[in-house]
């Protein structure tokens, strides 16, 4: 898979950490925009999956990987699940650890494990070592800053933990909701 490729579909990760900024903002512009781009993009798979070109279509394309072209492709409307139900469930604070952990760690834990990661994970071949600890130690910083030292280690272990799971596309939805989960558990 070509670099190129990655952080294009990544960079939707990034879009992700605009959420919490817009959450303070303003809530029910950021749960309507969430709202909006999730059924946006389902009307564009379903449009896909029936063979209905629109001139969408051929953007959103360039980001699937192969497999995808021809398939459901669910994880941006994953990620935008699971993004609302963190910011549903859990305190600001909370939601911002989850959020950026399904954002900022993942792109890393990509882009590290696809340039340097040589050594599989043994029950997921395409997770690497080198990925699921760049997603680790991204996620320290945020952590830390909210939380206890030994909580911070512990979340972000979780995370890496999740993130090397072979959940494919389910990463999305489950990385931020059992981040918040424990994170929330440890603050309150």
């Amino acid at each position: 898979m070509k670099k190129n490729f990655e952080l294009s579909r990544k960079s939707i990760h990034a879009l992700s950490l605009l959420v919490p900024w817009i959450y303070l903002y303003n809530k029910t512009l950021c749960f309507s925009l969430l709202a909006g781009f999730s059924v946006f993009y389902l009307i564009l798979e379903v449009l896909k999956l029936n063979n209905k070109s629109i001139f969408l279509n051929h953007w959103i394309a360039f980001l699937h990987r192969d497999e995808e072209k021809s398939k459901w492709a669910p994880a941006p409307l994953y990620l935008a699940l699971g993004v609302m139900g963190c910011l549903y469930f859990f305190p600001w604070n909370v939601s911002f650890i989850a959020i950026y952990c399904a954002g900022i760690c993942d792109i890393m834990a990509a882009l590290c494990g696809k340039k340097w990661g040589v050594t599989h994970i043994p029950f997921s071949e395409r997770k690497t070592i080198v990925g699921t600890g760049a997603f680790f130690l991204t996620a320290l910083p945020v952590c830390f800053y909210f939380l206890p030292p030994s909580k911070a280690i512990t979340t972000a272990m979780l995370g890496a933990f999740l993130e090397s799971l072979p959940l494919k596309d389910w990463d999305n939805l489950t990385v931020p909701l059992i981040v918040g989960f424990v994170a929330n558990q440890f603050l309150y």
